[in-house]
């Protein structure tokens, strides 16, 4: 579905560049590598518009808007939108909104009537036929198939961006430093609980949500459980509406673990949701405290109850600079190492260095180690403590370098952080051999012997140790 894909990227490149002189079907076929003549007649059996009147129909969507919605002269507005003069401008915007741009202006005080709108297009699929009627948003890359993307809310956002054609830039690795994934430890307790990243564990206080949408440049609708769960006829009709108008649904839980999951498709009017998720329900035979990581959509029935949140995309708004995100996340490493206890659901959060303490601590619990049946909670909770480490240790000194890049007036700062993440990052690399592998590959019974889990603690509250002088460095003079 070759065609799918590069019309797609083709209303992509439109939307991104829609107020620029010189957008015709000749640019943009240029963009998806097909001749001008091959394009417009693709376009225009596919969408029933020509590419000029998709883009002219955008532009006075965009300016009617604008007129109603600001104080913006006329002329001002003719320019911005592509014409000539402000005669131009009126001719085209009556012909398309049956109204003069004056009278407009003057109708909407009175409430008297609104305006046209265009909508964005997007390319679906519909499958019809057998016992059911499918649709789905084609394009949507499946999540985890890079192994190191442990993140499930920047991996969403990444696969979400990609399907409405935005910025390249807007990938993994960006989502997870600018919401702070990248910055944070975290321990839960009551303790022996799975320790996941800070976009999911604290995603009720939406800060790592707000920053990601304000970043990507939409606005966004977050909806808590509770109101899911006395709604869910209501959000299955607003997911379906979503899907219709090709955008996809985050949800925090449908199958597998509680993290982000991302809907992009339905069946049965909604009965049935479809999308990607990391993991599937199946436990592993060998591993009786993992899941079977998901090779295919997920088509879940009464898929809601087991949400803990969703989100909607909604509209776009103006946006910084990759540069002015990447610099900001920058500036926010000291607030996120230094993060004080939240208590989302009642959980008492540690972050940073007392989240690396409260770890070293639990080690020494001897009454939590009594025996081999007692390991698996442990385990399983140790090693989303070694993921989180791991995660950021693996990422970080690329995603340095990127802000360094983008950012060259803060290279010494950024030079002091990569140095002090590689003291880090050697610190960590010794707790991993010490216990023999990320979760203990050598052997799972180790976290029974006490001498180790001593040499572990120390090894642990070393690695916090480093981590706790990034503020430090940071505000040191260069």
């Amino acid at each position: 579905m070759d065609w799918i894909d590069s019309l797609q990227r083709a209303l992509g490149f439109m939307e991104a560049h829609l107020l620029e002189e010189g957008l015709d079907a000749e640019a943009v076929a240029t963009q998806v590598y097909v001749s001008g003549a091959h394009f417009q007649k693709i376009f225009h059996i596919i969408t029933g518009v020509t590419v000029g009147e998709y883009i002219r129909s955008r532009r006075l969507s965009l300016a009617g808007e604008e007129l109603l919605e600001t104080q913006a002269k006329v002329i001002d507005l003719a320019l911005k939108y592509g014409y000539d003069t402000p005669e131009a401008f009126t001719k085209a915007f009556t012909r398309f909104h049956g109204v003069t741009p004056t009278a407009a202006r003057e109708g909407a005080k009175l409430n008297s009537f609104s305006l046209k709108f265009f909508h964005p297009l997007t390319i679906q699929i519909r499958i019809e036929g057998g016992l059911m009627t499918r649709k789905l948003i084609p394009n949507v890359a499946k999540l985890y198939e890079i192994k190191s993307e442990n993140y499930m809310f920047p991996s969403c956002m990444r696969s979400a961006m990609a399907a409405l054609g935005e910025d390249p830039a807007f990938d993994f690795a960006f989502f997870a430093g600018i919401t702070g994934d990248f910055f944070t430890q975290l321990w839960c307790e009551p303790r022996w609980q799975y320790n996941d990243s800070y976009s999911n564990v604290c995603k009720d206080t939406q800060k790592p949500i707000q920053a990601a949408f304000d970043a990507c440049g939409y606005d966004y609708e977050y909806v808590p459980r509770d109101e899911i769960q006395s709604n869910k006829a209501k959000y299955v009709r607003k997911i379906v509406a979503s899907i219709d108008k090709g955008l996809p649904v985050l949800t925090f839980g449908i199958v597998g673990p509680p993290v982000c999951s991302i809907i992009c498709g339905y069946a049965e009017d909604g009965e049935v949701l479809i999308g990607w998720s990391q993991f599937t329900d199946k436990v592993k035979e060998d591993e009786p405290m993992d899941l079977v990581p998901a090779e295919n959509y997920f088509q879940v029935r009464g898929g809601l109850d087991e949400s803990f949140a969703l989100i909607f995309i909604g509209g776009k708004k103006e946006r910084p600079s990759v540069a002015e995100s990447l610099r900001q996340s920058i500036l926010n490493i000291p607030k996120w190492a230094s993060m004080p206890p939240e208590t989302p659901d009642g959980r008492q959060i540690y972050f940073g260095q007392a989240a690396y303490e409260a770890w070293a601590d639990s080690l020494l619990r001897d009454e939590d180690f009594a025996g081999e049946s007692m390991l698996a909670s442990p385990l399983d909770t140790y090693g989303s403590c070694v993921v989180l480490t791991g995660t950021n240790m693996h990422y970080m000194q690329r995603y340095l370098q990127r802000a360094a890049e983008a950012c060259p007036d803060m290279a010494p700062r950024i030079r002091k952080l990569k140095r002090q993440f590689k003291s880090m990052n050697r610190a960590f690399q010794r707790l991993t051999r010490l216990q023999g592998g990320f979760f203990f590959e050598k052997d799972r019974r180790a976290l029974l012997n006490r001498n180790l889990r001593v040499r572990l603690a120390a090894q642990v509250r070393e690695v916090g140790r480093r981590y706790a002088e990034i503020p430090l460095k940071f505000h040191q003079n260069t």
